[in-house]
């Protein structure tokens, strides 16, 4: 592949698809045929400017990838992005956190029910992201998983931090196990934090904004390691699954990210946090009869039934309302 160049969506299909197939996964996101285009493209297709394009990137208004650390976007999402932006009533627009689980119980809901009940839209931005989307009521809900750091537990106060304390609802969606993705075999023997400082290792690391960066940084700070020691600290990427594919195609050896896509590329995993996801509703929204229809998918024995053997979630507290911080 020449330099510059975005590789083939192939690599990324071929890369999961037959995991996919083995799992049963309603993930019709990722298996679908996928058209990329460069920011130039999406000017013509949008006939606006493209410095207005990277702008609306860059803000988290259009959803977006990165793939070789170039930004790019795929023609299905932004023509879902331009329907969510057209047609605004009876639709669920879920902002936020890049979740397996999330994404699949979203593709059952737009499967089966979604032509009577509504369509739902799902832009992966990040955590903080997706709150600053939902306090612009860009969003009508906001996947979120951020560490209280100075607690050091999982609290409700990213609500107080970025959005109206008495607005918003949040639910308990599950916790999930999040840790190293690793070459098959682990060659280098990874195991612990301080092997991934050595000098013979290379980390590519998340996106800062995200959920699992802001985790990553803690677990860092927690174990007295230096983030200049690390070879390749600054390399981001967007995504579970592009850290994901780092790995796997040996441009680095490591990377920090959840269990579950580590299982679905057949990665080697290190485990390391158990970590609690939310879904944060504005208090309004909550009450009414198209959230509460789609809140069920997340009920037991609902979400079990469809997520039998899901490798790297825990689903005890599964939909149990959180209370206020005090």
């Amino acid at each position: 592949m020449k330099p510059g160049m975005l590789p083939s969506t192939n690599i990324i299909r071929e890369s999961i698809q037959v995991r996919l197939k083995i799992e049963n996964i309603y993930d019709f996101s990722y298996t679908q045929s996928m058209e990329i285009m460069s920011a130039r493209d999406l000017s013509k297709y949008l006939k606006i400017n493209e410095k207005k394009i990277y702008k609306l990137a860059q803000e988290a208004t259009i959803p977006y990838i990165k793939i070789g650390g170039k930004v790019a976007f795929a023609k299905e999402l932004i023509d879902k992005w331009i329907m969510e932006n057209t047609q605004k009533e009876n639709q669920i627009g879920i902002a936020g956190s890049d979740d397996w689980l999330v994404r699949k119980v979203i593709d059952i809901w737009n499967y089966s029910v979604a032509k009577n009940n509504g369509v739902i839209y799902y832009a992966p931005v990040g955590s903080i992201n997706g709150l600053k989307l939902l306090a612009n009521n860009a969003a009508s809900m906001s996947c979120v998983h951020i560490l209280d750091v100075e607690k050091k537990a999982y609290t409700l106060s990213y609500i107080n931090r970025y959005l109206a304390k008495d607005g918003y609802k949040a639910v308990y969606l599950f916790d999930r196990s999040q840790g190293f993705f690793l070459k098959k075999h682990n060659p280098k023997g990874i195991r612990t934090l301080k092997d991934i400082a050595r000098e013979d290792v290379k980390f590519v690391n998340r996106n800062r904004g995200s959920g699992t960066r802001l985790l990553f940084d803690f677990l860092l700070r927690e174990s007295n390691i230096d983030q200049a020691d690390i070879h390749g600290y600054n390399e981001e990427v967007e995504s579970h699954m592009e850290a994901g594919l780092t790995v796997l195609q040996g441009t680095a050896d490591v990377a920090f990210g959840m269990q579950h896509l580590a299982h679905i590329l057949d990665l080697d995993f290190v485990p390391l946090f158990q970590e609690r996801f939310d879904l944060v509703i504005p208090t309004d929204y909550f009450y009414s009869p198209l959230i509460k229809a789609f809140l069920t998918f997340f009920e037991q024995p609902t979400l079990a039934h469809y997520v039998k053997d899901f490798t790297g979630y825990d689903l005890k507290n599964v939909g149990s309302i959180l209370e206020p911080d005090v």
